[in-house]
């Protein structure tokens, strides 16, 4: 079996057989305990959601939305990328990461302070006067954000996926018991803050007891390269949240409410695919990139194998959503949702390209290349709002359309940049690449196939249409790439064993 990819490639004789299955255990091991934690969450989480939307009002929501993109920017700078800087720098020893916690400390001081003078500003712009309040309150999520970062970072970098996914399941129990406990007291918008508040405190709680670290004066020579590298992850983060929000703020400006809600029901079913797959896979390889960055040959065999991995899971998933993009919304959310259809499929495409990129940017904090990153997304901060405008003339489709336009420009040069780091050649992440893609397009095919030959409507034709493109795809990987599947089911069947040489060996 290949040392890249359980499907073959090049040898990586760096690395002793031992340490390879150490940490494919690890792996498959923080899959297992982070899916475990998700399917929780979400058991929990929808439930509550509902019975909270009941007792609430969509203004109560409203309310707290507004809030929200204010947060989704500013609690990204409350620990300035510390706890980024603490996973990736695995030299940083305690002393350091003391004086870390201090100034991540004094950092979501500082973000609280200067959001409570913000506040009416806030209240001002979105004429809400609530909003006052909320925002004062929702701010000390900051001060917490800042407690964790070290804790959380030190767990990352332990690859204590076991602790960090209780942590997220007792998050999700408390948010949800406190919201809904609340929302019955009639304490309506209160309910929300209240349940995110206590339950990320939960989370964080449980992160410091188990990863505690302590408190020191900063001394600028120590801790000036950490703090470079988290001010860069910071900036990327930002820019990025503000990008990823500046196709609806165009929208809504040009095309309306309606416009809106439209591309924004589009987003949330084409990010779905990449955020419960690719997401439970990439909320792994962060900390795992991180534990073997000195051994390039490493890195590219697990970044060869997670990109087929989230390629064959994901691609079928949001192809086909791409083509049966009318039909389903016609279905599942009535002819008033029909301007979702255009948006759905050109994002629903393009998310097959940004979940790939996700592992991309992991990479090019884990190889330190945080600087070129950081102007990649400066970049694409300032030319983006200007394409959706632009396209915006056109309609939420063209809008929508513009991130795959783009990806040659936001998307290849992080790519190229990290392919040059690890040694990997076009031809390799092409044969990784490759079940994914030729089984979507047998797929696609036989989809096509079937609305030529047969004419069916309704859910009929839906159901037909899932069923035979699930099939080809199924058909093409047990019939053109068994020795693949084959190879994957061996590689994680081997790591249940105790002891043997790698199964990567």
């Amino acid at each position: 079996m290949s040392n890249i990819t359980p499907s073959g490639g090049t040898d990586a004789p760096e690395g002793s057989p031992s340490e390879r299955q150490k940490l494919d255990r690890a792996f498959v091991g923080g899959v297992a305990w982070t899916a475990g934690a998700k399917w929780l969450s979400q058991l929990i989480s929808w439930p509550s959601v509902l019975i909270t939307a009941r007792l609430l009002s969509p203004a109560d929501f409203g309310l707290v939305e507004m809030a929200g993109f204010y947060f989704i920017v500013t609690n990204i700078m409350a620990e300035f990328g510390i706890g980024m800087a603490v996973l990736q720098m695995r030299e940083l020893d305690m002393a350091v990461t003391a004086q870390l916690n201090t100034v991540s400390a004094m950092s979501g001081l500082a973000a609280f302070l200067i959001s409570v003078a913000a506040a009416p500003l806030i209240a001002s712009f979105f004429r809400a006067p609530a909003l006052h309040n909320l925002v004062i309150v929702t701010s000390l999520s900051f001060i917490l954000t800042s407690l964790e970062a070290i804790p959380l970072g030190l767990l990352q970098r332990d690859m204590n996926y076991k602790r960090l996914s209780v942590a997220e399941s007792v998050q999700a129990i408390v948010t949800a018991i406190v919201s809904v406990g609340c929302a019955f007291a009639g304490m309506g918008y209160w309910s929300l803050i209240a349940g995110n508040l206590l339950g990320r405190g939960a989370n964080i709680g449980l992160a410091i007891y188990w990863r505690p670290a302590r408190f020191s004066i900063p001394r600028w020579t120590e801790i000036r390269q950490p703090l470079r590298f988290g001010m860069q992850i910071a900036v990327q983060r930002v820019t990025g949240s503000i990008n990823g929000l500046s196709d609806v703020m165009v929208i809504g400006r040009t095309l309306g409410q309606a416009q809106v809600g439209a591309y924004r029901l589009a987003t949330n079913l084409a990010s779905t695919p990449s955020e419960k797959i690719g997401g439970l896979i990439m909320r792994v390889t962060g900390p795992l990139f991180a534990r073997v960055q000195t051994d390039k040959a490493l890195m590219l065999r697990y970044f060869l194998i997670f990109s087929e991995t989230i390629a064959m899971a994901t691609f079928p998933l949001l192809f086909g959503l791409a083509l049966v993009a009318p039909e389903a919304v016609q279905l599942l959310l009535g002819p008033k949702w029909a301007e979702a259809s255009d948006p759905l499929r050109w994002l629903a495409i393009f998310m097959s390209v940004r979940t790939l990129s996700y592992l991309i940017n992991q990479l090019l904090a884990t190889l330190r290349l945080t600087a070129f990153g950081m102007r990649i997304s400066m970049v694409n901060f300032i030319l983006m709002p200007i394409v959706f405008y632009i396209a915006s003339r056109w309609g939420v489709g063209t809008v929508a359309m513009s991130w795959l336009v783009m990806s040659p420009i936001t998307i290849l040069p992080a790519a190229v940049k990290v392919f040059r780091s690890i040694g990997c050649s076009v031809g390799q992440y092409i044969r990784a690449l490759e079940p994914g893609i030729v089984g979507s397009a047998v797929m696609l095919a036989a989809v096509c196939a079937l609305r030529r030959w047969v004419t069916l409507r309704g859910w009929t034709g839906l159901s037909a249409e899932v069923a035979v493109g699930g099939l080809a795809y199924c058909g093409v990987l047990g019939g053109l790439y068994l020795h693949r599947l084959s190879r994957f089911f061996r590689f994680f069947r081997d790591l249940r064993s105790r002891g043997g040489e790698s199964v990567a060996a």
